[in-house]
């Protein structure tokens, strides 16, 4: 398995990645489950990415459904975050 992200905020972008890669890129709302999430990820730890999907959802970044979590969604704002050249408005 990969090592999971050194920091926390290399982390979260990573969760959010994994999250729009495993739903095909899809737009919101298109939903995955965590364990696919944590294996995408890496990671054995799953305190620790329950605790990055709290603080996503918290920030606006994710939906979750369950607790804990059992499938998470990204949002708008999420997207624009991970991607900001292809959620963000036309150009002028």
């Amino acid at each position: 398995m990969a090592m999971p992200s050194p920091n926390p905020a290399q982390f979260l972008s990573s969760l959010l990645s994994a999250v729009h890669e495993l739903t095909g890129r899809r737009p919101p709302p298109t939903w995955t489950h965590v364990d696919k999430v944590q294996t995408r990820l890496g990671t054995a730890n799953r305190d620790a990415i329950d605790a990055a999907i709290r603080v996503a959802v918290a920030k606006g970044w994710l939906r979750a459904d369950g607790d804990p979590p059992s499938s998470i969604t990204l949002t708008v704002g999420g997207i624009k975050l991970i991607s900001p050249g292809e959620a963000g408005a036309k150009p002028k």
